[in-house]
């Protein structure tokens, strides 16, 4: 018997990096539990309220800014959050 060469879709998972005042911290997400996707779009909001960005890194090797409404938790799996840099 040959196997199908479609499966069945598998639930993904991706993680978001912090870096703040108070250390690393790292939250992982689940396509199939929705909690887990709220909770990281919280993660979203707090960034946008306090002047952080939220990267990804592009095929290219180069950063991309990631907003809430540009996320899509199944493409972009690994995010990290940081302070905005600000030149002087």
């Amino acid at each position: 018997m040959r196997p199908d060469r479609f499966e069945e879709a598998r639930p993904m998972t991706g993680c978001i990096h912090i870096t703040d005042a108070q250390g690393d911290t790292t939250l992982i997400w689940d396509t199939a539990d929705p909690e887990t996707i709220r909770e990281i779009e919280e993660v979203f909001r707090e960034a946008q309220r306090a002047g952080r960005l939220v990267y990804r890194q592009a095929k290219n090797g180069k950063g991309e800014q990631v907003t809430l409404e540009t996320w899509d938790p199944v493409e972009h799996t690994d995010l990290t959050v940081t302070p905005r840099l600000v030149g002087g």
